[in-house]
């Protein structure tokens, strides 16, 4: 009777694992269609180009639509399978496994959705913040001035947001601070001998 039990659980175990695979794979094709859809009607691949990320994005050979759908279904993929495994593994009491893949789900997979909705809404912020500054500079010699400064500026807070992303992903982003000091350091120093050498230049022209 015992053994019978545990055959029958078992059977409703993978049954149930198949039919959460099957569904997951169903919500991630409509919703990467669905994203697909309703970002190409408002015209967002159009809107998202204008950014360095979106001009990115479009390097790679995909639209922002079909790149944000087809990060959506993945998602949705990888959920439903780790999910399914975690209910297979705790039917065949691995419990350790299971609280394992259950673990991923709500930490690591839940930690990227936040890093990456984190990442690109600062990457568009910042784009925005310093296509702004371009355009505050009416003088061609003013422009080549705040040229470096404003690159500078740009690689600074991407780096400020992809560490805050990150984190807030429940990463440990000690070992990627101390890293990025001497890049930081490098930069600065770059920075700096650039804007001389054009404030040199400017004054010998003249």
């Amino acid at each position: 009777m015992f053994l019978q039990v545990d055959y029958f659980n078992l059977v409703i175990a993978i049954g149930l694992t198949v039919a959460i695979v099957l569904v997951g794979y169903v919500l991630g094709i409509l919703a990467r269609r669905l994203i697909l859809y309703i970002l190409t009607k408002v015209g967002f691949d159009e809107w998202f180009k204008k950014f360095a990320v979106g001009k990115a994005i479009l390097r790679s050979g995909y639209s922002a639509s079909e790149f944000f759908g087809l990060i959506t279904s993945w998602v949705i993929y990888l959920t439903s399978f780790l999910l399914a495994l975690a209910i297979l593994t705790s039917s065949l009491n691995l419990t350790s496994l299971s609280d394992t893949l259950y673990t991923i789900v709500s930490v690591y997979v839940v930690g990227f959705i936040k890093a990456f909705l984190i990442i690109i809404t600062g990457f568009i912020l910042t784009d925005a913040f310093i296509g702004y500054i371009y355009k505050s500079s009416e003088l061609r010699s003013e422009v080549r001035l705040l040229t470096p400064v404003a690159e500078y500026l740009r690689i600074m807070i991407y780096l400020a947001v992809i560490v805050f992303a990150l984190e807030q992903g429940g990463l440990n982003v000690y070992s990627l601070n101390m890293l990025l000091v001497p890049i930081i350091w490098g930069l600065t120093i770059a920075m700096i001998i650039i804007i001389i050498s054009q404030v040199i230049q400017q004054v010998a022209r003249k």
